[in-house]
């Protein structure tokens, strides 16, 4: 037992001595038993390469080659005949990259066709990054709701959402390309996830959503064999009462 306790000991020096502390600090690169990419062969800007027969790391431009700016300045840098649709000086172009009008407000309206196919489009988004939190209808009843997160917004309530009917369209544009700010009931920026034909989409969506809610009060107002599907699924939410 003796030798055994001596041996744990000897080794355990050895490790300590061979490794060292985590708060060394070293003349030399340490030892990496598991290196964990800390030491990647990339080059770093103006740094010496023995690749290139200069021993730049840096490159230069090649001959020829016309800086042409960015998307801020992209009018100026380019020549008149330049023609691009996304930077078009239309109002519905405009509107459907930045939700602002010509002014530079809150765009009214959907600079999008009514089609199948944005519908079709803005359902399938909607249902991939909105229903889990605004539920599948819009009433803020989504799956999210059942794990504490029941501060999502309702569209059909014009004290919570953030744009009623009759309200401009591009402040949900505005929302899902910046976000709503708020910690764990805030809304996260969607600028990642939906291209701007994509967020206009979502929110063609969300508007027929709106448009189908139906009031109590026009139910009476709709056909008839609509009217009892209506009045049968309110019944069978109804909870029957008990008698004594």
């Amino acid at each position: 037992m003796r030798y055994f306790l001596i041996t744990v000991a000897l080794l355990f020096a050895a490790s300590i001595s061979f490794l060292g502390k985590r708060s060394d600090t070293f003349t030399r690169p340490p030892w990496q038993v598991f290196p964990d990419m800390d030491d990647q062969e990339k080059y770093l800007p103006q740094r010496t390469s023995y690749f290139f027969e200069d021993g730049r790391t840096d490159r230069p431009v090649p001959e020829g080659v016309v800086h042409r700016g960015n998307e801020i300045d992209v009018k100026d840098v380019f020549s008149p005949d330049y023609v691009a649709e996304r930077f078009g000086d239309d109002p519905e172009t405009i509107g459907l990259y930045t939700g602002l009008d010509t002014d530079g407000n809150l765009y009214s309206g959907i600079p999008l066709e009514a089609t199948d196919e944005n519908f079709s489009l803005g359902h399938s988004k909607y249902e991939l990054y909105c229903s889990v939190c605004h539920g599948t209808f819009g009433d803020g009843n989504g799956p999210a709701k059942a794990f504490g997160l029941g501060n999502a917004a309702s569209f059909h309530d014009p004290n919570r959402q953030i744009a009623p009917i009759g309200k401009p369209e591009g402040g949900i544009f505005k929302v899902l390309v910046e976000g709503v700010a708020g910690g764990a009931s805030g809304m996260v920026s969607f600028a990642d996830r939906l291209t701007p034909k994509e967020r206009w989409a979502v929110i063609l969506h969300m508007r027929a959503l709106q448009k189908a809610r139906v009031s109590t009060s026009e139910v009476d107002k709709l056909p008839r064999l609509l009217q009892d599907r209506i009045n049968s699924l309110a019944a069978a939410k109804t909870p029957l009462s008990s008698t004594n």
